[in-house]
């Protein structure tokens, strides 16, 4: 097992503008070269060092954001905030974990999981310690009057877990359905709270049979109070999120095309996925970065924070995750003895104690003593001690959180579907897993953790805490939703209801009227108003449907290559040092996110080995696609140094019908098509010419 430092004095030479070399603690060469967007696409010996370089890189990016969202899921906002966030950190204590739970979780992690979480975290502190050099050049300004402390492997496991509960973590608003029951009665209830409506739009294609159950509810009931104020403190949570900059949950959408949809018999997907913004003035929640080593090359968005790319493609598989909206969170009542926590609650016949948790909440002015409690049942999120009732949430992901990692690590290998299949089997939360492979197969999963209500109490509804409605088990793997829609040849999903027998949605997602029920009408009804799809129609989705992704990644994926693109408004650098000097990454996608554009993302065009020369070898066009063609064609071309570049469309003739470009180029991969509809069948040729050489490709027009 490799071992990283916290505390490792950087080692790195600068090549140029855009390119360093890292030494790894190990002694290894770590390579970081930044494209003209500044997205670093990091290449290194081994996984390991790979993921040093990331966790360096993106602390360069966005040290001061990854700090924010770290106090954020340690509960520790009020150091910096005082009393503003108290409530905030009291939130976050209540539900979370301690240092010695996130300790065990981590030891329970395969070895090479923990290996890749450490020697990021090892990234994150060399780049500290390299603003020691010159502070005022290096250092985020945001650190003026404040003190950065070294990264620990257990705050990038709270910030996973804070993550994927935001996104994957739902229900628990059993407070509120019952208050509507005491105050509307039964009749209503039923009426206007369905546990499954079959009238909302559903991912994947079936019979359109809903299962009918007869639930049962105790009879407990609370003070109307009760759900106002738990109501009230979510939306004072959500709101400071959204106005300093932490992430929070909104929707996302996606799509996936087969070879039986696809113009040029290749799989293709969306990944829109929305985390808060985009806007101009505030940095993006996400990043991009490209991985690359020996066993290891994917590319895509990361969260910074923790390693890896979470939606992203490789060379085989490409992925993108929506939230799953399923109900894995239950409340429990339980019943008190006095009106106090001391004499504890009613289980199984006897009065157990509460386990009692004493944290210490600092601000800049003192410190507030914070002691809250658990039940058998889970985390006491609210009480009413004159009813003698507390109120627990019970998750199906209790602790097993962290284990999303060893998901994205096994998604990241994964080489096809069966592999990518046993990846998603270890993620416990809430998510739709959409998913192409290079042989032109699309796949759907609505994964996570879910009770198999055998339990019979309508889920809409508080559990008894006395013992007598404890929960069952969990659902299979197997029988959770999947397919691949291969009758159609495509999916999508806007949050969505996966199928139309799925009923585990807690009150509020799939019911006729609300947002969630039938969204994704958009997507398909344009999906399927076109015969074959093109990657440029799947580019599309996002403006016929007027709606963006706080990241946008297209993909098209075949036997021997990627075609990719995506936009990471409002750019890809947050840095702004102690002189108030920007990054010149900060603004630079956003012209691209105003106008619908995508961008290339260069993937393994930019770099080939850390010991030699970054640019590509030589100059090359691959062969034009789809050709025959109608009505657009793509060309991809790679140029070892920037120059001039002019591509012209010639006909038969020896006419020049139209000219693509004609501009300087920088290094790299690049992208062109040609949309040929004023133009008759035929042969054409493409010329792209440059000071040093001509290259000429022939196309077939057929309309």
């Amino acid at each position: 097992m490799i071992r990283y430092s916290l505390l490792t004095v950087m080692i790195y030479s600068i090549i140029s503008a855009n390119d360093m070399t890292l030494e790894a603690p190990d002694g290894s060469t770590i390579f970081i070269h930044r494209d003209e967007y500044g997205v670093p696409h990091i290449v290194a010996d081994h996984d390991y060092a790979v993921s040093y370089g990331q966790g360096f890189a993106e602390a360069q990016d966005r040290l001061f954001q990854m700090d924010l969202n770290r106090r954020g899921a340690l509960g520790r906002l009020s150091e910096w905030f005082g009393d503003q966030t108290m409530s905030f950190d009291k939130d976050i204590r209540r539900l979370g974990y301690t240092k010695s739970e996130y300790d065990e979780m981590f030891s329970e992690l395969d070895i090479g999981v923990q290996q890749l979480i450490t020697a990021y975290v090892g990234g994150i502190n060399a780049y500290v310690d390299s603003m020691s050099v010159n502070s005022s050049k290096y250092k985020p300004s945001e650190y003026i009057g404040r003190q950065f402390e070294p990264w620990e492997v257990s705050h990038s496991l709270a910030f996973a877990v804070y993550f994927v509960r935001l996104f994957g973590m739902f229900g628990g608003e059993e407070l509120i359905r019952l208050t509507e029951l005491q105050n509307n009665g039964l009749e209503w209830f039923n009426q206007n709270r369905p546990v499954n409506d079959s009238t909302c739009t559903t991912t994947l294609i079936d019979d359109g049979t809903v299962l009918n159950r007869n639930w049962n509810y105790s009879g407990m009931v609370i003070p109307d109070h009760i759900a106002e104020e738990i109501e009230s403190h979510r939306q004072e949570i959500r709101q400071f999120a959204e106005e300093n900059g932490l992430i929070f949950k909104l929707g996302s959408f996606s799509a996936a095309i087969s070879s039986s949809k696809s113009s040029s018999g290749n799989a293709m997907i969306l990944g829109c996925p929305q985390m808060g913004g985009p806007n101009y003035d505030e940095t993006s929640r996400t990043m991009e970065v490209e991985l690359q080593s020996p066993d290891l090359h994917v590319g895509g968005l990361s969260i910074p924070g923790f390693p890896g790319v979470v939606i992203g493609h490789s060379d085989y598989m490409g992925w993108t995750n929506t939230s799953g909206v399923s109900d894995n969170v239950d409340v429990y009542i339980d019943s008190t003895q006095s009106q106090n926590f001391d004499d504890g609650y009613w289980h199984n016949g006897e009065w157990l104690e509460f386990e009692a948790i004493t944290d210490t909440i600092y601000t800049f002015t003192g410190y507030e003593i914070f002691t809250h409690y658990r039940t058998i049942h889970g985390p006491v999120f609210s009480a009413h001690m004159p009813s003698h009732q507390v109120y627990s949430y019970k998750m199906t992901f209790w602790k097993k959180e962290i284990e999303s990692t060893s998901y994205i690590y096994n998604a990241m290998k994964a080489t096809n579907m069966e592999e990518f299949e046993n990846a998603i089997k270890l993620a416990p939360m809430s998510f739709n897993y959409i998913v192409i492979d290079h042989n032109g197969n699309i796949g759907y999963w609505h994964g996570g953790l879910h009770q198999d209500r055998s339990d019979n109490v309508h889920p809409y509804l508080p559990h008894k805490g006395d013992g007598s409605e404890e929960w069952g088990g969990f659902l299979d793997f197997e029988d959770l939703p999947q397919g691949d829609n291969s009758s159609i040849g495509y999916f999508a999903n806007f949050n969505n209801k996966p199928v139309s027998w799925w009923n585990n949605g807690d009150f509020g997602p799939w019911i006729n009227g609300i947002s969630l029920c039938d969204r994704n009408d958009l997507i398909t009804d344009y999906i399927a108003s076109l015969n074959l799809m093109t990657l440029e129609d799947v580019k599309n989705i996002p403006y016929t449907i007027n709606d963006h992704g706080t990241y946008q990644y297209a993909l098209e994926l075949s036997s021997n290559e990627a075609i990719d693109y995506n936009i990471n408004p409002p750019g890809q650098s947050a840095f702004i040092n102690m002189m108030g000097v920007h990054s010149e990454h900060t603004y630079d996608q956003w012209p691209l996110h105003e106008e619908w554009e995508f961008k290339d993302q260069l993937f393994g065009g930019t770099v080939v080995n850390v010991n030699q020369e970054t640019i590509p070898q030589i100059f090359s066009i691959r062969d034009p696609y789809p050709n025959p063609f109608n009505p657009i064609v793509n060309i991809i071309f790679t140029l070892n140094h920037g120059t001039k570049v002019t591509a012209e469309i010639i006909d038969m003739n020896g006419k020049i019908v139209d000219t693509l470009i004609n501009h300087n180029l920088m290094q790299g991969k690049h992208k062109i098509s040609w949309v040929s509809d004023s133009h008759s069948s035929g042969i054409y040729f493409i010329r792209i010419t440059t000071p040093d050489l001509i290259e000429t490709k022939k196309l077939l027009l057929l309309k």
